[in-house]
């Protein structure tokens, strides 16, 4: 699926650094599923990927995100390998002067 950035971000921080999310495609797996993203830094515009075999429930509601209509909120994923940590939230976005993407 592509993601609509500039209406709906997938903002994406892998080991702390932020990405948004272009496009994502997934294989489901024995009880996981793997998904692979596209991914562009917003501070640089360098591209890349990456890929997590994840628990089936963060493609059900990131596609259930993108399949929406309302505006004003980002989907936020974390992914912290030196833990073998993956987890997301839906965010309401904050209209500021200074946004920037920056995880918990």
């Amino acid at each position: 699926m592509t993601i609509k950035a500039d209406e709906r971000p997938v903002l994406l921080s892998l080991n702390g650094r932020g990405f948004y999310v272009l496009h994502y495609s997934a294989i489901p797996e024995e009880g996981l599923t793997r998904i692979s993203f596209d991914l562009v830094d917003p501070n640089t515009g360098e591209g890349g990927s990456a890929e997590a075999l994840v628990d089936p429930k963060l493609l059900e509601d990131l596609n259930s995100y993108n399949l929406g209509t309302n505006k004003g909120q980002a989907f936020l994923i974390w992914i912290d390998t030196s833990n073998n940590e993956v987890r997301w939230q839906l965010r309401k976005i904050v209209k500021s002067e200074t946004q920037r993407f920056n995880p918990p």
